[in-house]
């Protein structure tokens, strides 16, 4: 069980996703299964050429698992969408090295309408890689989203991402075949 684990309990289940309370509660050091220590905290508009050059860091590989597309460079809309703390259907929680503070990796979680169900997405640092920091990421966010009473989290993700869907699988996640396009792969947790 993580540390920020002390600071909620899941007994404080809110309708919406909210950068201030995340900030106060679910904000801190962790460490990661490999001895790791990271900063976890939501994403702010403060963060936002920060995030930039985080994201000139990830491998054209891993801009498309995230992304699902051939983007080549995340741009300023999108940007803009991870650091806005006015929206109460959408989060991103970023995992910053305490010392230098840049961002190590990123993780989004998207509600729908009636908080039930949620989207994540997790990208993580190409040399940060193999370091506990996703899997400590993914678990942050599912505990976050049951937090919040979101019944089952999913993420849309590339057959070919053998990586991400192992963590999932390690996480109890079930992977399921997309039923609309064969190179695609569904991870849902249901708590």
């Amino acid at each position: 069980m993580s540390e920020l684990s002390a600071k909620h309990s899941q007994n404080e289940a809110l309708t919406r996703f909210s950068n201030r309370e995340a900030e106060k509660e679910w904000s801190g050091v962790s460490t990661t299964r490999a001895g790791e220590k990271i900063l976890i905290r939501p994403a702010t508009p403060e963060d936002k050429d920060a995030l930039a050059r985080f994201f000139e860091g990830v491998s054209r590989r891993d801009l498309f698992f995230r992304f699902l597309s051939g983007m080549r460079k995340v741009d300023e809309e999108r940007l803009a969408q991870m650091v806005d703390d006015t929206n109460d259907h959408t989060i991103d929680f970023l995992a910053v090295d305490p010392d230098s503070g840049e961002i190590l990796a990123s993780a989004m979680l998207g509600a729908d309408e009636s908080f039930e169900n949620a989207e994540f997405a997790v990208c993580t640092r190409e040399d940060m890689k193999q370091r506990g920091i996703s899997w400590a990421m993914l678990d942050h966010a599912a505990r976050y989203a049951e937090s919040k009473g979101i019944a089952k989290i999913t993420s849309l993700e590339s057959a070919q991402q053998r990586d991400g869907l192992e963590l999932e699988r390690g996480m109890g996640f079930r992977i399921l075949p997309c039923p609309d396009e064969p190179a695609l792969i569904i991870a849902e947790k249901t708590f």
